[in-house]
Parts: C-alpha cells; structure tokens; sequence
C-alpha cells in the first residue's frame, strides 16, 4: 500500500520532498514530473495509478488528495536509489 501523509500545503511538500525527483511505479526510472514517465510514458494519475508503489498525500488547505510517483528521496532510504 502506498504510504500517506499530510501536509499544510504544497510548500510543505517541496520541503520535504525538495529534490523534485520521482520513481516511476512501473519501470523504476528517474522522473522530473510527479505524474508522467518520460521513458515508459506510465501515469500515475491514469487508470492503474501507481499500483500501490507510489505516495499519496493530502494538502489540508485544500482538502485535495494526490497520488504520485514515489519521491526519490523515499527510495534513497529502501535501497540507495538503485531498482
């Protein structure tokens, strides 16, 4: 299951979350956007999501809920980065 948290705003998640790098749930490979592989062209916000390999979120101001492709600094800590 993905992991969720929250947040006060979108701010609080760059802080978090600052390097604006995400794994794509299904290749692995690197990605700048939260939403679209640019290799395989998988979208976390598409019919399959992330399969439960992303990260879910809620902004509390706004009360959205987002799911995304798991942030690189997540993988950092399972397995240094590497697929």
């Amino acid at each position: 299951m993905c992991k969720q948290d929250e947040f006060n705003s979108e701010r609080d998640f760059f802080k978090k979350y600052p390097s604006r790098f995400y794994i794509c749930s299904n290749c692995g490979y690197m990605n700048p956007s939260k939403y679209t592989c640019q290799k395989c062209g998988w979208r976390a916000d598409g019919l399959f999501k992330t399969m439960d390999r992303g990260y879910r979120y809620k902004i509390l101001t706004t009360g959205k809920e987002y799911e995304i492709f798991k942030p690189i600094e997540l993988e950092k800590g399972e397995n240094n980065g590497i697929k």
